[in-house]
């Protein structure tokens, strides 16, 4: 019985005649492009050729008979990269001379080519600084433009000149401090104190240089958007600094519920107040207030500007509960709103001062406390149908309290009468 099947050396013979077709093939290929063989390495071995044009490089005979129609056998398109990128390498030697010329920059032709297998000059250059670095026409643009500075060294001068320059910028706007300086970098502290580092020897470093470096300043600014937002609920948040977007923070309605408030989800208000409370019915802020003691929270003898509604007295008790029994200022029925703007105003120039809070936005050094009275008596004297001024108070008078905590000495305005301090003033006065 015969079998159908061939023995190994039957396949290997047939193989043998393929591949003899192929290497033809590849000579062929060869012969049409002007290419001369330095050895032949097989079908998939890399065989060293030399072009017409003299330029040597490595092929395999498989890379050019595999295809349907061989890209090598046809002679207009050379697989030679130097002979194929010819002309786009004499335009970038253009380019190059001229750049060079409009910078000064001296050109010497070296042995040199480039490691792109595109067959570019490498040239030695001097620019007018006297830097020395190596150069080809690729180095000459950049996306189909000339480049600004061909020599590295004043690219990456100028690069770092710019990024000092955004430095400076953003610490006048900030009014941050240079703590330290690098030849590539710089500390920067915030006017709140926090350290951080700028670099300029990257685009991205540089790109973030801006006035919102300071993660701990925009920790700081989104609980004092997240406060507002409450205080428009009637909310008065009792956490003393931001934890997350999604996690709870404690907080006390106007009715005296004490509750977790997220943030994320604060638009329903207090859950233990009926729905109908909301959406018009909550008090207005129209007591404004200014009380100090030792934090219990920090620690730290501290001044408090705040606001609340009706006669403020719930808003007060907590603070003395919390330490901060010294009452020096208490503005009452303030017209909608004001009460929102003298604070404000007075955090405002606080912030302006330099004042650094203790904890939160509204917790201050107890040093504070002659700005504090200073900003809401500039305030109150500026409002309109507020100037008649029949009453002045020497602010020292006030301050006297402090001596004493234990008797809650408080100063009360009532709108109607206009009763302002200036603390420039030696003593009281009457106004006509």
């Amino acid at each position: 019985m015969t079998s159908d099947r061939s023995e190994p050396w039957d396949v290997s013979a047939e193989a043998a005649v393929h591949i003899s077709a192929l290497m033809d093939l590849f000579r062929e290929a060869c012969r049409r492009q002007g290419w001369t063989l330095d050895e032949e390495r097989g079908l998939i071995g890399w065989t060293e050729v030399r072009c017409s044009a003299g330029h040597e490089f490595s092929v395999r005979a498989w890379d050019a008979v595999s295809g349907p129609k061989p890209f090598s056998m046809d002679p207009s398109k050379p697989w030679c990269n130097k002979c194929r990128n010819a002309t786009w390498v004499a335009e970038c030697l253009a380019v190059l001379k001229s750049v060079a010329d409009t910078q000064g920059v001296e050109l010497t032709a070296t042995d040199e080519r480039d490691e792109s297998r595109e067959g570019h000059v490498v040239f030695a250059a001097k620019c007018l600084k006297g830097h020395c670095f190596k150069t080809t026409g690729e180095n000459a643009s950049w996306r189909g433009k000339p480049v600004d500075v061909l020599c590295p060294d004043c690219r990456k001068d100028a690069a770092y000149a710019e990024g000092f320059a955004k430095i400076e910028a953003v610490v006048r706007e900030t009014r941050s401090a240079v703590v330290k300086r690098y030849r590539n970098a710089a500390d920067i502290r915030c006017r709140r104190g926090h350290s951080h580092t700028f670099r300029v020897d990257g685009r991205q470093e540089r790109e973030a240089i801006r006035p919102d470096f300071c993660r701990a300043c925009n920790i700081l600014a989104k609980f004092q958007e997240f406060s507002e937002k409450a205080k428009d609920l009637g909310i008065t948040v009792l956490e003393s600094q931001w934890i997350a977007a999604s996690r709870p923070h404690r907080a006390l309605c106007f009715v005296g519920h004490e509750f977790d408030l997220v943030p994320n989800k604060m638009k329903r208000g207090c859950p233990l107040c009926p729905r109908g409370m909301y959406g018009g019915t909550v008090p207005p802020h129209d007591v404004y207030y200014v009380v100090s003691g030792l934090d219990a929270a920090t620690g730290e003898d501290t001044v408090k500007p705040g606001i609340s509604s009706g006669v403020g007295h719930n808003r007060l008790r907590q603070h003395a509960d919390d330490g901060l029994a010294a009452q020096h200022l208490r503005i009452t029925g303030l017209p909608l709103g004001m009460a929102r703007a003298l604070e404000r105003f007075v955090l405002a120039g606080l912030d302006r001062e330099g004042w650094l809070s203790t904890r939160g936005v509204e917790y201050f050094p107890l040093s504070a406390l002659h700005d504090v009275m200073d900003l809401a008596g500039e305030w109150f004297t500026d409002q309109p149908g507020l100037s008649a001024r029949p009453v002045v108070v020497d602010v020292s008078d006030v301050y006297n309290a402090v001596v004493a905590p234990e008797v809650l000495d408080v100063v009360d305005i009532d709108v109607d009468t206009a009763v302002v301090f200036d603390s420039d003033d030696t003593r009281p006065s009457l106004a006509s």
